[in-house]
């Protein structure tokens, strides 16, 4: 069986960089595909090849020292990743969902706020924006950044986002709003972005999906905007979900 292994070896005495040059010289005489990257180190072979190459580079890098290694297999996160799963791209067609978030924006960029592995922000950079994903969970993040390598994403929370007024076209909630802290992260998006996009699931209970006490009515979305950003937004729904625009009012307009 073919793997794919994200690991990262850390010397417990710092800025001792020996047990890592041992590691990477291991790893190549190994012959095993890689990628060297300046956080970690990307394998991918035969599920065997892989593992005697990670141990021998941990063997290597150990005899220097203390150390420790992180390793993610990326391929057991994708095949349990609810974000891709057949049934959810169906319902939520990412590319689809994207076009209809810009509709009517001279857009160059885009923030994917809650990006979990970088769905959205996908579709996002293959329509040719600029597109950062941030999320609070480090682990979904590596798999995103192994699965969209056009897109940069980011360890941030989305109730203090870590960027300059303006810096985005748009900011884009996947899914997402219902697990947050809905007036601070709204704030924090528009302070970020001219148009803000909230896609959620619609309003019925349902097997798949968060239980409705977890929902957004679309009053209750239109209202939490209009709270949080001064105006409501235009909302959209569509059988399998919500979609709810907001942009940001021109000089001299009121809101």
């Amino acid at each position: 069986m073919a793997v794919k292994v994200l690991f990262a070896l850390y010397p417990l005495l710092q800025g001792d960089y020996r047990a890592v040059e041992q590691a990477l010289s291991t790893l190549e005489a190994s012959g095993v595909e890689h990628r060297v990257y300046p956080t970690h180190t990307e394998l991918s072979g035969e599920e065997g090849s892989v593992f005697r190459a990670l141990e021998a580079a941990f063997q290597a890098a150990a005899a220097e020292g203390a150390t420790v290694m992180w390793a993610l297999f990326t391929n057991a996160c994708e095949a349990q990743d609810p974000f891709r799963s057949p049934e959810r791209l169906r319902r939520f067609p990412p590319l689809e969902i994207a076009q209809k978030a810009l509709e009517g924006l001279k857009a160059q960029s885009a923030l994917d706020i809650g990006t979990g592995t970088g769905v959205f922000a996908e579709a996002f950079a293959s329509l040719g924006l600029f597109t950062v994903g941030v999320d609070p969970r480090s682990d979904r993040l590596e798999v995103a950044r192994a699965k969209v390598r056009e897109a940069h994403f980011l360890e941030a929370r989305a109730e203090s986002l870590p960027f300059p007024d303006h810096s985005f076209d748009l900011a884009f909630f996947g899914l997402s709003l219902h697990h947050l802290d809905p007036i601070p992260a709204l704030k924090e998006a528009a302070r970020v972005a001219k148009r803000v996009a909230v896609l959620e699931w619609p309003f019925r209970q349902e097997e798949e999906g968060p239980p409705l006490a977890h929902r957004f009515s679309p009053e209750e979305l239109s209202d939490l905007l209009q709270k949080a950003l001064g105006s409501p937004p235009q909302l959209e729904s569509e059988p399998g979900y919500i979609l709810a625009l907001w942009e940001k009012p021109r000089t001299g307009e009121g809101g």
